[in-house]
């Protein structure tokens, strides 16, 4: 017998199925599409290599071994400013190779599937220098005498997004000085910016790697002497490097090269890494150890950094 003025239960499976869309929405709210990992249609005999400007006398001298091999063969080279290259990646641009400095930039973008991870070939190390005007106002020879009050500003680069400003922030905790800086601390976007902020006057040091230092800043306009309006001084660049931030010269920042997950030419890639990491086995000053200010004016300013 049926007993009287019991409901019968609605069905559970659209209820289900609503809870499931639900979940659906709230778990994807918010997530980047992952970029396509299809093979973007290219000259087969043609790499193209994206390079932090810093390294690209070593990128260069690589091509150049590597061509020397490989007849039929071209490299097509871009050097700029790394969170340029970046941008430039992430925005659908797809090279073959990218080679960068440190964690910060070459990890964010193995993490939205732009890189190969399982492709990167660590090669060398960098390490930071304490650069300052040319004339050195601010009598700075060491760590130490950034603490001290005649030294008002220090720019780094933005610690977390650049490799240089991460490598800044982390040195100077080790030192025991972070904290005590932050009222001197200008930050700049860009390692680019910190250069220009340092040639210009602006700060009274900076923290950046040393490489990128010699062959981005510009070429300094020569000075007419008194009272010989036609002789001029030679011109000089405007900023120097008076120590390294750390007393052993120990690199802090590593050096990678990564395929990129539509690289058509996935093979030639490896091969063109391996002659790049013999390139910076003898390091990356070998060519030029003192180099001119005419070959450090040698990359654009305002395109690279």
């Amino acid at each position: 017998m049926t007993a009287r003025g019991r409901k019968k239960s609605p069905p559970l499976w659209p209820i289900l199925a609503l809870a499931a869309a639900a979940l659906g929405l709230l778990t994807g709210c918010g997530e980047p599409t992952a970029p396509s990992a299809k093979p973007i249609a290219r000259d087969p005999n043609l790499l193209v290599v994206y390079s932090a400007c810093g390294l690209l006398p070593a990128v260069e001298a690589a091509r150049d071994e590597f061509l020397a091999t490989s007849p039929g063969k071209k490299v097509e080279v871009t050097a700029g400013e790394p969170l340029e290259l970046v941008t430039r990646l992430r925005n659908g641009e797809v090279p073959d190779i990218f080679v960068c400095l440190g964690e910060a930039e070459i990890g964010e973008l193995e993490r939205e599937g732009h890189l190969d991870r399982g492709s990167r070939q660590s090669m060398g190390g960098l390490s930071l220098v304490i650069a300052v005007p040319r004339g050195n106002p601010a009598r700075i020879r060491g760590t130490k005498d950034l603490t001290a009050e005649r030294v008002r500003r220090i720019a780094v680069s933005t610690p977390g997004m650049t490799s240089p400003g991460s490598a800044a922030e982390r040195e100077l905790e080790r030192a025991g000085i972070w904290q005590s800086l932050q009222e001197k601390i200008t930050v700049k976007q860009t390692a680019l910016e910190v250069l220009q902020a340092l040639s210009g006057g602006e700060v009274d040091a900076a923290l950046i790697y040393d490489p990128c230092l010699r062959r981005t800043v510009p070429e300094a306009p020569a000075v007419q002497s008194e009272g010989a309006p036609e002789a001029a001084e030679s011109a000089t660049s405007p900023v120097e490097v008076v120590s390294p931030v750390t007393l052993d010269e120990t690199p802090v920042t590593r050096i990678y090269a990564v395929v990129h997950k539509r690289s058509p030419n996935a093979l030639l890639a490896q091969r063109f890494m391996r002659a790049l990491t013999a390139e910076m086995e003898h390091g990356l000053d070998a060519e030029s150890p003192a180099e001119s200010p005419e070959s450090a004016a040698e990359i654009d300013p305002e395109t690279s950094g």
